[in-house]
């Protein structure tokens, strides 16, 4: 007699969820949460979105009782919450034992999971937690930047653990109160001096009011400004951010093209949107000379954008401290006139002139 198949055994099933440097969450099921967290974080999970998204942290992560297909429906239920439900069952794990009751008649056994201790890489340089402000750093305001040291400071407050991991934890929480990256005086030293400034994609305008403070004159623009919307036009609103830090105009990336005496600053522009190639093109096409990026490939705008920087060779390009897990980049691009004309992929538009 033939012994059974390994996958006939009996097996226990968990659900979990990954924050993505992004941070979006991916949600996934599997019978082996630690080897499973290992293959989306080494890009073997077969898993395309963590291939382009690599994960920074394990949000959360549920064993149940009961079959794949028992799993598989409550991993469909997570996948389809908004992403306000989605925050709220990761810092409160056991909620999500009562939506699934109340969407089946039956939880399924749903608890909390640990799955242990997690890669620390806190101690690269371009770690966040590994930053040692200099006295400079105080000249401008930056409660983003204050916050976070404080948070993972010894003398905190906070339990023990990895400062990396517990950072991470928050991450949601402190873009949606201030911005995807998080600025240090050196880099806003660095964009401040090529002023004056557009920046396309300003979200909440906190790079803007950090930049200002460092001497820079600066323009901000973006498709969805936060706090303008009626109540009821919430669908319209923006995704990520509800007040503003300092002044904010509606506009998308065509406004460029309307400054090309200005240096154009892109600071994580919207993933898998044309905004920032086409803000690029429109600031190019009109003589725009100076491009400032601050990102992660895979993480923000889409692969055209990044195809045209291809054919670029930037003058500045360097790590710049991060999110525990995040490979962020600073690059600087100077366009010789006549170096838009030279590349076929980019054909030269027209340029409106401001009424």
């Amino acid at each position: 007699m033939k012994p059974d198949r390994p996958d006939t055994c009996p097996r226990r099933w968990f659900v979990y969820m990954l924050e993505c440097e992004n941070g979006s969450y991916y949600t996934g099921l599997t019978d082996d949460p630690e080897r499973r967290y290992a293959d989306h974080k080494n890009g073997t999970a077969g898993a395309k979105y963590t291939r382009s998204f690599r994960p920074v942290r394990i949000a959360c992560c549920w064993g149940l009782t009961g079959t794949r297909g028992t799993a598989n429906r409550v991993e469909r239920l997570i996948k389809g919450l908004a992403r306000k439900r989605k925050d709220e069952i990761v810092a409160r794990p056991m909620l999500l034992g009562e939506m699934v009751r109340a969407r089946y008649g039956d939880d399924f056994g749903v608890t909390p999971h640990d799955i242990g201790s997690e890669p620390s890489e806190s101690g690269s340089e371009f770690n966040i937690t590994g930053y040692v402000p200099s006295e400079r750093e105080w000249t401008v305001r930056n409660p983003f930047l204050e916050e976070v040291l404080a948070f993972i400071a010894p003398d905190s407050g906070r339990s023990g653990g990895d400062p990396g991991m517990i950072l991470n934890e928050r991450r949601s929480d402190f873009i949606s109160r201030y911005a995807f990256s998080i600025p240090t005086i050196d880099v806003l030293e660095e964009i401040a001096g090529r002023s004056p400034l557009i920046e396309i994609g300003a979200g909440n305008g906190y790079w803007a009011m950090c930049l200002r403070d460092a001497g820079a004159d600066i323009i901000a623009y973006d498709t969805r400004p936060p706090g303008e919307e009626p109540p009821w036009e919430w669908r319209g609103s923006n995704q990520w951010f509800e007040e503003a830090w300092s002044m904010v105009h509606e506009g998308d990336g065509t406004m460029a093209g309307r400054y090309p005496e200005r240096t154009l600053f892109l600071c994580w522009p919207p993933v898998f949107d044309p905004m920032a190639v086409s803000a690029l093109r429109q600031y190019r096409a009109a003589g725009g000379r100076t491009l400032v990026f601050i990102g992660s490939r895979g993480s923000c705008a889409d692969e055209e954008f990044f195809h045209e920087l291809e054919s670029l060779k930037p003058v500045v390009s360097r790590k710049i401290p991060s999110w525990p897990g995040v490979e962020e980049m600073l690059m600087i691009y100077e366009f010789p006139p006549d170096h838009f004309d030279r590349l076929s992929a980019s054909p030269r538009r027209g340029h409106e002139s401001e009424d």
